[in-house]
């Protein structure tokens, strides 16, 4: 519905397209240029993400003092590996993300960049559908699996034995050893010669 509105209203101003500030659009009224006034992003920012922005080439610092504080907000909520691949998109794909609900941002990161070059080709129409899949995909993705079990027995497994175990015989057939085994001349005598063919086979 979002994306609708927009393109009505970029069809109604005569503009191809109304833009969030990218790499390739956000300037400032002085020309592109970081002042002391477009500081005011960066005094907000504590030591870690201040070394981190240093670190950007200027058009990326034009880029984000050019956003709105909410857009900054998210930016420094997302993962390291995230903040670093958002740089890496090309800016139709960073103008697209911050067009989007909070839950197709979230979903957008689990996109390949196939998939969301796919996404971006779509009218705004099929756009809408295809989120409307991957929210379905997601939902069901996250339920967890019903496992119905008819009549099931449940039986209490025998308590730990301390000590020896007892011979087998009579009544006493689990936790026990066989008398043979136990140096006993009686209970089954394990034979001292191959009998042949199996009985399934004779």
């Amino acid at each position: 519905m979002k994306n609708i509105l927009k393109a009505g209203a970029a069809l109604m101003l005569g503009a191809a397209t109304i833009a969030a500030p990218t790499i390739a659009t956000a300037q400032d009224a002085v020309g592109g240029t970081n002042t002391i006034q477009d500081k005011r992003g960066y005094d907000a920012l504590d030591e870690a993400q201040k070394a981190e922005y240093d670190a950007w080439p200027a058009e990326y610092q034009t880029a984000y003092l050019g956003w709105p504080a909410d857009y900054q907000t998210s930016y420094w909520g997302w993962p390291a590996d995230y903040r670093t691949a958002y740089w890496a998109w090309p800016n139709d794909y960073q103008t697209y993300y911050w067009d989007l609900e909070p839950s197709q941002q979230e979903a957008w990161w689990a996109l390949t960049p196939e998939q969301r070059g796919k996404i971006l080709a779509m009218t705004p129409e099929q756009q809408m559908a295809a989120w409307d899949s991957i929210k379905a995909q997601i939902a069901a993705s996250a339920e967890p699996t019903k496992v119905m079990a008819s009549n099931a027995t449940v039986m209490d497994a025998p308590a730990p034995r301390a000590g020896e175990y007892p011979v087998c015989g009579g009544d006493i057939q689990d936790s026990c050893i066989q008398p043979r085994a136990a140096g006993l001349n009686r209970g089954n005598v394990p034979l001292d010669y191959w009998p042949g063919q199996p009985a399934s086979s004779m």
